[in-house]
């Protein structure tokens, strides 16, 4: 006997139809997050009575959107156009508006530059929504900033002083004009600066969920204020915020790793020109962009004025530290803790073979490394274990360690200099400023502690190799670790170079100068058409695509739609399925090169291609 099925009733639901709505501005325009990146335009929908007095600029809201609810941010309301039929709105997300008018048009500024969707870039300057942080009282203001600032300045650290006492010094003078927004490089580079502002709202990314939301809010209501962040927080509108303070702008961390690759001190320089904002960058040595500015006079540079004793030792057979330098080491040790800088951590970067001198590499492809003293040799990609190495060109059983890392070095140096404390310091493995009094500390670039009193030597080795990488910022990394490290010193103390004499960054060292390099960069980068003197651009394809990629961009060309000026360079290998084309254009053309190219990618997705991998200006060109 068949089993009866228990009745079950269908029951149709039918969609409410909309509030009619009758105030005077019925339609909100808004962006919406479809997803989609060739959808990047505003669109226009019905406000409903029921929800008109939560609909303001900058709130979050939900729409119906091609068969489905999605988020939106709301622009502006406008008046009803005459024979339009628009959806309605489903509901409102957040009462609590996110930006304002004047963060909205920055984020469409950002949105053009770096030719990418609206919300690929609220999605870094709007915290992710916590519905509980919303429960507290939050008042919108927008305040009118008076007058238009020009004060745009690069000032100079100078050495032997802590940088963020100095920084702080900066702050407490600009503070009585407004708020102020303060963006570091790190997490560690944002504990050493609120010591001095311990009411300061903190913006990074390591702050839990709920603060860090808080803290947005917090930031876009109240005023007076010292705001201190990482990369993200170049987007805060306080309502009067009257200067933005960037450090140490050269480094890398302010590029957003995701697309579209944004970098903060850009976004700060479009907030410069475009908001009665003043601007500061506070570094040891300008970056090559802001080294131009400096040179056109955009940037008004404000020197140190210091001098520092500078040795050099020079390498006779690759030697770690050349035989004169360890004399002058064991005299300086008496006086104070000693900072070497490690070009690279770990023990060993790759294995030669002592007898034929060729570069071992793994059956799977990968070069073979030595992670440390007593480990065995390794895969750098596979992690397969070598535990017997032998030479597979010419039978060797010697290996020949090469690129040499930071442990390696502690043992050599722990071998010429016997009896002193050595003390490691990586990113994985920090140590907090001031407690180093005595002893060797060997440092890579960009996690060396302060030390109370200030190192008797800054040892930087392996000169030449910071020098003479074939990344195009090479030398302007290599210059911010030289003059970087070397203002950790005490007054009284030395920086010893392991490199050429004649190297021309012992001078601009000495005399703390970086200018003395930085306009021979520059004059470099003009007679060659690089970066920062053209706009430039990568774009990352499948490989059996970039050919006719190349092709296509060539015919633009030379039909006028590409500026004529356009360089196109590659395509380039970066693996067996990605090729990259890199396109450089004068900075008068680059505004029309990047319209051109956003469209491209329009029109990919309009076609449900994968997109290319874009990076407008990114930090390098080569990697």
């Amino acid at each position: 006997m068949a089993l009866t099925r228990p009745l079950r009733l269908k029951r149709e639901v039918v969609p409410l139809a909309p509030e009619i709505s009758t105030t005077d501005k019925p339609v909100v325009r808004v962006w919406v997050d479809s997803g989609v990146f060739h959808l990047d335009e505003s669109y226009d929908y019905l406000v409903p009575d029921n929800l008109d007095a939560q609909v303001t600029v900058g709130v979050r809201i939900q729409v119906p959107f091609n068969g489905r609810e999605c988020e939106a941010l709301v622009l502006e309301r406008i008046a009803m156009t005459s024979g339009r039929k628009l959806k309605s709105i489903t509901k409102v997300i957040s009462r609590v508006p996110l930006a304002s008018k004047r963060s909205l048009d920055l984020i469409a500024l950002v949105a053009a530059r770096w030719a990418c969707h609206p919300y690929d870039v609220i999605r870094s300057a709007i915290p992710p929504r916590v519905a509980a942080i919303e429960k507290m009282k939050w008042i919108d203001k927008t305040i009118d900033r008076p007058g238009k600032s020009s004060i745009r300045q690069y000032l100079q650290l100078p050495a032997y002083e802590d940088p963020f006492q100095i920084l702080a010094r900066h702050v407490k003078s600009v503070r009585g004009s407004g708020s102020i927004l303060v963006i570091v490089p790190d997490n560690r580079s944002v504990l050493r600066l609120v010591q001095h502002f311990p009411e300061a709202l903190i913006l990074d990314s390591d702050l839990p969920r709920s603060q860090r939301y808080e803290n947005f809010l917090r930031a876009r209501t109240t005023s007076a204020q010292v705001i201190v962040g990482t990369r993200s927080a170049i987007f805060v509108d306080s309502p009067d915020l009257s200067s933005i303070v960037i450090l140490n702008e050269s480094s890398e961390q302010y590029f957003e790793l995701r697309s579209p690759g944004w970098n903060a001190r850009d976004i700060a320089i479009l907030r410069a020109r475009n908001e009665n904002i003043a601007i500061y960058c506070a570094g040891y040595s300008p970056s090559a962009e802001v080294a131009r500015l400096i040179d056109v006079g955009w940037f008004e540079f404000k020197g140190a004025k210091k001098k520092v004793r500078v040795d050099t030792f020079q390498q006779e057979f690759s030697e770690l530290l050349p035989e004169k330098i360890i004399g002058e080491l064991r005299r300086l040790i008496k006086q104070g803790p000693i900072l070497f800088i490690a070009p690279r951590k770990g023990y060993s970067q790759s294995i030669s073979c002592s007898k034929c001198r060729n570069i071992s590499i793994c059956s799977c492809g990968g070069r073979l490394e030595k992670k440390g003293a007593t480990t065995p040799i390794s895969c750098s990609l596979c992690a397969n274990i070598y535990s017997e190495w032998v030479c597979q060109y010419c039978a060797g059983v010697r290996p020949f360690l090469l690129n040499r890392g930071s442990e390696r070095f502690a043992q050599e140096i722990g071998v010429a200099l016997p009896g002193v404390p050595i003390t490691l310091c990586e990113a994985e493995k920090m140590v907090d400023d001031f407690q180093v009094t005595s002893g060797i500390v060997i440092a890579t670039p960009g996690s060396a502690p302060m030390s109370a009193s200030g190192y008797a030597a800054v040892v930087i080795l392996d000169g030449e190799k910071l020098l003479n990488q074939s990344d195009l910022r090479a030398q302007e990394r290599a210059r911010e670790i030289f003059f970087t490290h070397t203002a950790l010193l005490s007054s009284s103390g030395s920086a010893l170079l392991v490199i050429n004499h004649s190297n021309s960054i012992v001078g601009a060292l000495a005399s703390w100068k970086p200018s003395l390099i930085s306009r021979r960069e520059l004059q470099e980068r003009i007679e060659a058409s690089l970066p920062p003197f053209v706009r430039s651009i990568s774009l990352d394809i499948d490989s059996t695509e970039s050919a006719t990629l190349v092709r296509a961009l060539n015919m633009s060309r030379d039909e006028g739609r590409l500026p004529s000026s356009t360089r196109i360079l590659g395509p380039s290998v970066l693996n067996s399925s990605t090729h990259r084309i890199l396109l450089l254009a004068p900075l008068a053309d680059g505004e029309e090169l990047v319209l051109l190219i956003h469209e491209f990618q329009r029109r990919r997705s309009a076609t449900r291609k994968k997109l290319a991998t874009l990076r407008i200006d990114p930090y390098s060109l080569s990697r």
